[in-house]
């Protein structure tokens, strides 16, 4: 997984199409395309930011992420950036649910 397929994943993760995060982040909606079909290496510093900020990361764990080649390591998945209500809410469910829905979100 490339950092742009990982920022990719993060914004649909966070309930946004692409176009609704663009808007939501002030930047050209054909910008956020570009930057995601190409290298988010070579993107202005300004866009890069805004779009680490609107998903709870910083510029510097991206950075780690990226490793020699460009490619995202499959690092296990942290509760940071995630909304404590809802976290809350599905710690919540029986455990039946919470099998299903991991299912149903590891399907997507």
């Amino acid at each position: 997984m490339t950092r742009e397929d990982y920022i990719r994943t993060l914004i649909k993760s966070h309930g946004y199409t692409l176009k609704d995060f663009a808007k939501m982040i002030h930047m050209p909606y054909t910008t956020l395309l570009s930057i995601l079909n190409g290298s988010i290496g070579g993107a202005a510093m300004d866009n890069v930011l805004k779009i680490c900020q609107a998903l709870n990361i910083r510029i510097e764990e991206l950075n780690q992420l990226s490793g020699e080649n460009g490619h995202v390591p499959d690092a296990p998945r942290s509760e940071d950036g995630i909304d404590s209500h809802l976290l809350e809410l599905i710690r919540s469910l029986p455990t039946e649910k919470q099998v299903a829905l991991k299912i149903l979100l590891a399907n997507r």
